[in-house]
C-alpha cells in the first residue's frame, strides 16, 4: 500500500469506525468497502462490511463478506455469532442455529449469551411460521412513497384518505447534524413527519408538515380516529423522548403540546394509540418497575381532561423483552402491538390480543405470521376499519431502501373487527362547518365520546363499537341540533356508512323556505341494510360460490408440482346406474372409491383449476343432466381433496369456523324448487331503482358507451370559469350544451364508484369542489347526473320510426348498439324489459351460481307454450338499463345473455318491438 493509501485509510478507518459506532450501518458500509478496494487482505474491512450488510436490504451480501473472514479466522471474536445473525436474516435457520451454539460454547459475557440464546428462539420460531405461511398479498407502497430513505411507523386515517409516516433522510429538516443539532458531515439525519393524500386508489407524491417538523427528532405515532389529533414524539438533549399531542384546525396543524407526567417521565416514552371515544391511551415506555426494557402501558382521560396514572398491562402482552408501537383498533377491543418476545421469528414480530371485557383480561397474543413478519424488524402495524388491509414497515429484502412502508391484504386473520364507521361532511347553512358531536347512551345519556368536524372541510369520521344503542347529537353554534338515534347493541359485523348532515340557523331556514324532515332514523337504516347484505352473503351456497369464483380468478392459472384437478362426472352407490357413452370426447374416464365405498367417476390429470373448470362445461355441454352432480376435486400428491378442502384457508377468510366438505354422497335426484309461471313475485327484478340503489347495484358496473366525469360547473361567459387550477388533479375538459352555457369537467372514469371515489377525494382536498356534480355519459346522449340517468321519468319521447333495424341482424355490435343508443330511453306504460339467462326443456338441471350476487329476487321462471322454460333476472322501464344490467351478467359468465320485453303481460323479442316501433305509435 502507498503511503497515500495507508494516509486514505487511516481516514476512511475513522469516519467508517465512528459511524458503525452510531448504528449508522448504511453510511459506514461504502466507506469500508472502499477500503476493501484499498487493501482486500484486511480481513477487518470485510468483517465490518459483512455486519453493516445484515442490517441493509442487500442482507443476502453479508454471508459472502463474513464467510470470508470465517475461511480465514474461523475463531475470531464474536464472528460465529454475527455469520449466525446473517445465516439467520437470510431465512437458512438450522445453519444459524448451528453458528450460535459454537457462539455458546465460547463462554461470552451475559448480554451476548442471551442475544444468542434469543436468536436460537427466532430460529425455531421461523421455521414452524415460514413452514405454515398465512395467505396474504404483501405490498410495497412503491417509488411514490418510500425512497432509499427510511420511511416507518405509519398512520392512516380510518377512511384511508391519507397516510402521515416518519421520514429519516437527505429531505431532514436541518440535514445531516451531530447530536447537538449542528451541521455534521458524519451526522445523521433526523425525525421528520411527511403526509400523503390519496386519490382514487393511488397515493399522491408526500409533503413534510412544515409546521411539525424541527431540527430535532420528529415522528408521527398515532392519529386519532375522527383524523383531527395527531400525536408525535419529539426528543430533544434534555429527555429521553416524549408524546406530545396537535390538533388539526382546518388545513394547519397546531402546536405540539406535550402530554402530561402520567404519560411522559425522564426516560422514553415514544409510541401510543388512542381509542376511538378519545378516552383511553395506550403507550410503550422505558420507565422503571416495568416487566421488560420497553413495555406497554394504559391511561385513562380524566373528567378534567388529564390522562390519569398509566398501568402496565402486564404479562398477557409484556414480555422480558421489548414490546412497543400498539395500535388499538377503533373497535377498542383488538390491540395489535410489535415484540421481540413471545414467538417472534427475529428482531420485533407484530401481535394482536384481543380484549375480554367480561374478565378484563387480554389474550394471549397472536403472531400475525409469515410473511407478514420475517426476521427483521417489522413494526408500527395499523389497520384499516374492516381488517381489509393492514399498513406496516419493515427493513426487510427487497425494499426501496432502508426502512419502508408496506401494505398487507388481508390486514388480520381470524375475526374480524366490529364496529360502525360513520362519515360524511357537516354544513351549516350550506357551507363546511365546524361540529361537535357527541355520543351518548340512548337510555342513561352517560357520554360515551366526544368527536368534532374538520373546520375547512365539514369531514367527519364516527366510529362506534357493538353492544350499545347511541344517542348522536351534532351541534353547531346558532344552528338547530341534528339528532340520531342507532342502536348497534347487537351488531355482528362491520359497516360503514356515510351521510353527509345540513343543519340550519332559523333565519337562514326562514329565508330559504327550508323544511327539515325528520332524519333521526337515517343511519339506523343504512346500518341495518348493509347488517342485511351481510347476512345474506354469509349463507352457505352464496358464500361458497362467491369464494369458488374467488379461488378461480385468483389461482385458476397456477401449475403446481404434485397438483392436478379432476372433474368428478358423479358419484355412485351402485356403479351401473352411470352411463359413460354421454361423455365421449371428453377424456379418459377413470373410477375409484370414496370412503363410503361409492364409486365416483371422474376424468383427471388437469394441471390447471382453469383447465379442470373449462372441461366441466364441456361435460355439461354433452350431458346438461350433470350439472346436479358435477365438481371439481383436488390430487395433492394422490390425496383427493374437495376445492373446499384444498383452499380451507380462502373459504375461511369471511368465514373462519367454516368446515370444508370432505366427501360427495351418494347422488340422489332433485327436482326444482318452483316452475309456476304465475309466480310473479318471484321475478320482480330490480325494478325501477331505488336511488338509495344505486350505488349498490351499479357503482362497480363497467361496461360499453357509458363513463363518468366530474362536473366543476357551468358558465355563460369561459372568463368566469374560476377552477382551471383543479388541473393539477387531472385533466379539464369543456363542452357547450343546449342550454348555451360551456361546462367544465373533470376526469373520466369507467365506473360509478370511481367517480364518486375521486369527487370524494377532491372535496376534501378543495372544498370549492362541494357544488361539483358526476354526470354520466352514455353514448351519444346528453350528459346526465347519476339520478336523472339511473332513475329517469316514465316519458315514450317523440314518435320514432324504426323500419330501418327491421329485418336486421341484432347479433351485428354496430346495429345493436345502434338500436341501444335510438330507443335506450323510451318508457312506455305496460312495456318492461328483462334479461334472460337461460331457457330449457328440462329445467331442472339449470343452475346459477355465478349470478348469485343479483339473488334476492330470485330469477323469473316461467314455462311458455312452446314447452321451453325461461329463466329471466331483472325487470327495467327502459332498454338501456336492462343493457347495462345484461353486461353485468356477461361479465359474470352467463354469455348468452339477452334481452326480453313484455308489452300488457306478453312476451315480445326486440324484433317485435322494433315492428311496433316500440310503441311510440299508435299500439298495434
Amino acid at each position: 500500500m502507498t503511503g497515500k493509501a495507508k494516509r486514505e485509510a487511516t481516514l476512511y478507518t475513522g469516519d467508517a469506525d465512528f459511524l458503525f459506532s452510531e448504528g449508522n450501518y448504511y453510511a459506514a458500509l461504502p466507506l469500508y468497502l472502499r477500503l476493501i478496494k484499498l487493501d482486500s487482505n484486511e480481513d477487518y474491512y470485510w468483517y465490518q462490511a459483512g455486519i453493516c450488510y445484515i442490517y441493509t436490504d442487500e442482507k443476502e451480501k453479508s454471508i459472502d463478506f463474513l464467510e470470508h473472514v470465517y475461511d480465514v479466522d474461523p475463531d475470531l471474536k464474536d464472528l460465529s455469532y454475527y455469520l449466525g445473525r446473517a445465516y439467520h436474516a437470510n431465512y437458512r435457520f438450522d445453519t444459524a442455529i448451528t453458528l450460535f451454539n459454537k457462539y455458546l460454547a465460547t463462554n461470552p459475557p451475559d448480554d451476548k449469551k442471551r442475544l444468542a440464546q434469543n436468536y436460537i428462539g427466532y430460529c425455531n420460531n421461523a421455521k414452524i411460521l415460514v413452514a405454515h405461511p398465512v395467505r396474504v398479498e404483501i405490498k410495497n407502497l412503491g417509488p411514490v412513497i418510500n425512497t432509499a430513505a427510511s420511511e416507518y411507523a405509519p398512520v392512516v386515517a380510518a377512511d384511508e384518505s391519507e397516510i402521515i409516516y416518519t421520514y429519516r433522510g437527505p429531505l431532514s429538516t436541518g440535514g445531516l447534524m451531530n447530536a447537538e443539532f449542528k451541521r455534521d458531515t458524519l451526522g445523521e439525519y433526523y425525525e421528520d413527519i411527511f403526509v400523503s393524500h390519496k386519490l382514487g386508489d393511488n397515493w399522491l407524491p408526500p409533503e413534510p408538515i412544515t409546521e411539525l417538523n424541527t431540527k430535532a427528532n420528529d415522528a408521527s405515532i398515532a392519529l386519532s380516529t375522527d383524523g383531527l389529533s395527531l400525536f408525535t414524539f419529539k426528543s430533544t438533549l434534555e429527555d429521553g423522548g416524549d408524546i406530545f399531542v396537535s390538533h388539526l384546525n382546518g388545513f394547519q396543524w397546531s402546536k405540539p403540546e406535550r402530554l402530561g407526567p402520567n404519560i411522559n417521565t425522564p426516560y422514553w416514552e415514544g409510541s401510543c394509540s388512542l381509542t376511538a371515544d378519545g378516552n383511553t391511551l395506550y403507550f410503550a415506555s422505558e420507565r422503571p418497575g416495568g416487566i421488560g426494557g420497553r413495555d406497554i402501558y394504559v391511561s385513562k382521560k380524566m373528567p378534567n381532561g388529564t390522562w390519569g396514572v398509566a398501568k402496565n398491562l402486564g404479562r398477557n402482552i409484556n414480555t422480558d423483552l421489548n414490546e412497543d408501537a400498539p395500535f388499538i383498533h377503533p373497535d377498542g377491543v383488538t390491540l395489535f402491538f410489535s415484540s421481540e418476545g413471545w414467538n417472534s421469528m427475529g428482531g420485533s414480530d407484530i401481535f394482536y390480543s384481543t380484549f375480554n371485557p367480561k374478565d378484563s383480561t387480554w389474550g394471549i397474543p397472536v403472531n400475525l405470521g409469515y410473511p407478514i413478519n420475517s426476521p427483521d424488524d417489522d413494526r408500527y402495524y395499523v389497520l384499516n376499519g374492516d381488517g381489509s388491509m393492514g399498513y406496516f414497515s419493515s427493513n426487510r429484502k427487497g425494499g426501496q431502501g432502508q426502512q419502508d412502508l408496506y401494505c398487507a391484504t388481508p390486514g388480520v386473520h381470524g375475526p374480524k373487527p366490529i364496529l360502525a364507521l360513520t362519515i360524511g361532511v357537516i354544513t351549516a347553512d350550506e357551507k363546511p362547518a365546524d361540529a361537535d358531536i357527541q355520543v351518548s347512551d340512548e337510555a342513561t345519556n352517560q357520554l360515551k365520546g366526544e368527536y368534532h368536524s374538520n373546520s375547512a372541510t365539514g369531514k367527519y369520521i364516527v366510529a362506534l363499537t357493538p353492544g350499545n344503542k347511541y344517542k348522536i347529537a351534532v351541534q353547531v353554534e346558532g344552528a338547530t341540533p341534528h339528532i340520531e338515534y342507532l342502536n348497534v347493541d347487537s351488531l355482528s359485523t362491520y359497516v360503514k356508512v356515510e351521510e353527509d348532515m345540513h343543519l340550519y340557523t332559523p333565519v337562514y331556514r326562514k329565508e330559504h323556505n327550508i323544511t327539515i324532515s325528520d332524519t333521526s332514523t337515517q343511519l339506523q337504516k343504512s346500518v341495518d341494510q348493509q347488517v342485511s347484505e351481510f347476512k345474506y352473503s354469509q349463507r352457505v351456497d352464496v358464500y361458497e360460490a362467491k369464494v369458488y369464483q374467488g379461488i378461480l380468478n385468483d389461482y385458476g392459472t397456477v401449475d403446481s408440482a404434485g397438483i392436478t384437478y379432476n372433474v368428478e362426472l358423479g358419484t355412485f352407490s351402485d356403479p351401473s346406474q352411470f352411463d359413460s357413452t354421454k361423455y365421449k370426447g371428453i377424456g379418459k374416464i377413470e373410477s375409484m372409491k370414496d370412503p363410503y365405498g361409492n364409486t365416483v367417476f371422474y376424468v383427471g390429470g388437469m394441471h390447471t383449476m382453469l383447465d379442470a373448470e373449462i372441461a366441466k362445461y364441456q361435460v355439461i355441454n354433452a350431458d346438461t343432466n350433470a350439472k346436479k352432480s358435477i365438481h371439481l376435486t383436488v390430487d395433492d400428491h394422490g390425496k383427493r381433496e374437495q376445492i373446499s378442502q384444498y383452499y380451507s384457508a380462502e373459504f375461511k377468510k369471511g368465514q373462519e369456523n367454516f368446515v370444508p366438505d370432505t366427501a360427495k354422497k351418494p347422488v340422489q335426484p332433485t327436482t326444482l324448487v318452483s316452475l309456476n309461471p304465475e309466480d310473479k313475485n318471484v321475478g320482480k327484478g330490480n325494478g325501477e331503482i331505488d336511488t338509495t340503489q344505486i350505488q349498490k347495484d351499479y357503482g362497480s358496473v363497467k361496461v360499453d358507451g357509458l363513463s363518468y366525469k366530474l362536473e366543476l360547473g357551468s358558465v355563460a361567459d369561459t372568463n368566469q370559469f374560476q377552477l382551471a387550477y383543479f388541473e393539477k388533479y387531472g385533466a379539464i375538459t369543456k363542452e357547450q350544451l343546449p342550454d348555451g352555457k360551456t361546462h367544465y369537467y373533470i376526469g373520466s372514469f369507467k365506473s360509478l364508484s370511481e367517480a364518486q371515489a375521486f369527487q370524494n377525494d377532491l372535496v376534501a382536498k378543495e372544498p370549492k369542489a362541494a357544488d361539483a356534480l358526476v354526470m354520466v355519459f352514455y353514448f351519444s346522449e346528453k350528459p346526465k347526473t347519476v339520478k336523472e340517468f339511473y332513475t329517469p321519468p316514465c316519458d315514450p319521447g317523440p314518435p320514432q320510426d324504426f323500419t330501418a333495424f327491421a329485418g336486421k341482424d341484432l347479433n351485428d355490435p354496430a346495429i345493436y348498439t345502434k338500436l341501444i343508443e335510438t330507443a335506450g330511453t323510451i318508457c312506455i306504460n305496460g312495456l318492461v324489459f328483462r334479461v334472460q339467462i337461460g331457457a330449457y326443456r328440462h329445467p331442472e338441471n339449470y343452475h346459477y351460481k355465478n349470478l348469485l350476487s343479483f339473488v334476492p329476487p330470485l330469477p323469473l321462471v316461467k314455462q311458455y307454450e312452446d314447452g321451453i322454460t325461461r329463466f329471466t333476472m331483472g325487470q327495467f322501464t327502459s332498454l338501456k338499463l336492462a343493457e347495462i344490467f345484461r353486461q353485468r351478467i356477461i361479465a359474470k359468465g352467463t354469455k348468452d345473455a339477452w334481452i326480453t320485453a313484455e308489452y300488457n303481460g306478453k312476451r315480445m323479442l326486440l324484433q317485435d318491438l322494433i315492428a311496433n316501433n316500440f310503441y311510440t305509435h299508435s299500439v298495434n
